[in-house]
């Protein structure tokens, strides 16, 4: 099971941000191609939109994600 991670609050204006998805990115460099998961091919990335000003964030995503 993946671990559980704190809420993501806006950097803005400070109001808790709703998780939407997860994507994979793909490395654009050597450091990040050192970090993807070797299953998908690139970084996973969750997505994050705040419900009060709109405001979108972006944060690497940890744990399992393998079934």
């Amino acid at each position: 099971m993946p671990e559980k991670r704190p809420k993501l609050l806006c950097p803005k204006c400070g109001a808790t941000m709703n998780h939407h998805a997860e994507k994979i990115v793909f490395p654009l460099d050597p450091r990040e191609a050192a970090r993807a998961d070797p299953a998908f091919g690139g970084l996973v990335e969750e997505f994050h939109s705040c419900p009060n000003c709109g405001n979108s964030e972006t944060r690497e995503a940890t744990g399992s994600f393998h079934a």
